[in-house]
């Protein structure tokens, strides 16, 4: 004789989403290919559990469809395939769930399909309109992270738990002191605003280089200055490991006549971006004098990265 095991949801003895309110750390990966698939009577069975867990280095297949209703245990017709990802953190994922791709929050978790089952599950996302990877504009290597920002127990960003180990904390945004936006995307880059060395929004530090304020002043305000670019960054694609390579630092220095180690102030922030990001912070620059720049800050500074 034969025993059924009672699954939960199956046998209708559980008929919410637990995860709605739950605490549980966010799930990272990758994208390993990009497909462009478009079909309109697919048939999907979503399984009747709201969740599943994964393995780091679990490859599954990532399914868009644009039927805002679809949940756990529902049948799924139109879906577009954005592609495969390989998971680099493990943990659980849910129905609900927001999903994020290279740094765009693409949809949120419908449910789960085990057609190909065990090479590899489907994860149904949903969003008001159905595209495939390559409608998206998604490109292989692109980050993947599955869960609320700041959810319990998240998985904190590998450069951001590599800031504190150092003494750094990332500030909120600086707010804009005249009409423009802290950091905005362009295709696969991000270029901030200038800024300046505030803290809680107060200037640390105002004059010049090479007057009032010395040479380790002037690195220590661009160093300040870099980590508030770096915020801006966050601002806009909600995870720094998205960052690839820092591409272009801009630097002007608020510099008393005849001081002409604007190159040395800048290494304040330079010598940051490397000692975060490593290779990755590599970067070209330019090191400019001037007799003065916004609130009597004595360092300004913007930057590109890509993503």
């Amino acid at each position: 004789m034969t025993t059924r095991l009672v699954d939960p949801y199956r046998d209708q003895i559980i008929k919410k989403n637990v995860y709605t309110n739950a605490k549980k750390r966010t799930v990272h990966g990758r994208i390993v290919a990009v497909l462009d698939l478009t079909l309109d009577k697919r048939r999907l069975q979503l399984i009747p559990t709201p969740s599943r867990a994964v393995l780091a280095h679990d490859i599954h297949e990532l399914l868009l469809t644009d039927e805002m209703e679809a949940t756990f245990g529902a049948e799924v017709n139109r879906i577009a395939v954005i592609g495969f990802a390989e998971f680099t953190h493990g943990g659980v994922i849910a129905t609900e769930d927001p999903v994020v791709i290279g740094g765009r929050e693409v949809g949120w978790i419908a449910g789960f399909d085990e057609t190909h089952a065990p090479n590899h599950l489907n994860v149904v996302i949903k969003a008001p309109t159905k595209r495939s990877g390559v409608e998206l504009g998604i490109e292989v290597e692109e980050k993947l992270r599955i869960g609320r920002s700041g959810e319990g127990g998240e998985a904190v960003s590998e450069i951001e738990a590599k800031m504190v180990k150092l003494g750094y904390a990332l500030p909120a945004v600086a707010k804009p002191v005249a009409s423009y936006i802290p950091a905005i995307r362009s295709g696969n880059h991000v270029i901030t605003s200038g800024q300046i060395n505030f803290v809680d929004g107060q200037l640390t530090r105002t004059g010049q280089v090479g007057g009032t304020l010395t040479l380790e002043d002037g690195c220590e305000c661009a160093r300040v200055a870099a980590l508030n670019c770096l915020a801006a960054v966050k601002s806009v694609i909600g995870d720094l490991d998205l960052v690839r390579q820092v591409v272009r630092v801009t630097g002007f220095v608020n510099s008393a006549p005849g001081f002409q180690d604007q190159a040395k102030v800048l290494n304040g922030a330079s010598d940051f971006l490397l000692q975060i990001f490593g290779e990755r912070g590599r970067h070209t620059r330019a090191a400019i004098g001037t007799s003065a720049l916004p609130l009597g800050a004595p360092v300004e500074i913007d930057l590109v990265v890509e993503v």
